[in-house]
């Protein structure tokens, strides 16, 4: 395991984890930090094979998130939705050797009736 923080995504279906992590490389000029290139329907083939499910399941039928890297703060974001419990986050930070980290809810990650509240009026 590699000792620097990574950042990257990931998707947890509760017993499982698939996570791309990888170095952070430059922090965005906007926001400081270090976000991944990379997007959950690009690496969802991939994804959807490691979990043992088609790619014609939705790459957003199972929980997922992704790992931001503050340098400036020297701490890593684990933005995920409702159904990652604190459990699962300590796990997906030991998949991203994250020392310091804290987590942040994301309204892009929601799962089940979370989902319809974006749409209500």
């Amino acid at each position: 395991m590699n000792n620097e923080p990574q950042i990257g995504i990931w998707w947890d279906d509760g017993s499982q984890i698939v996570a791309y992590p990888h170095g952070p490389g430059e922090a965005d000029r906007a926001t400081g930090l270090c976000d991944s290139d990379d997007a959950h329907n690009d690496s969802w083939p991939d994804a959807a094979m490691r979990f043992g499910l088609t790619d014609f399941e939705e790459y957003f039928s199972i929980p997922r998130g992704r790992v931001l890297w503050s340098p400036a703060k020297q701490t890593s974001i684990i933005y995920h939705g409702n159904a990652t419990t604190p459990q699962r986050l300590k796990e997906i930070a030991a998949e991203f050797s994250l020392k310091t980290w804290e987590s942040r809810t994301d309204i892009h990650y929601m799962m089940g009736d979370a989902i319809g509240d974006l749409f209500d009026d």
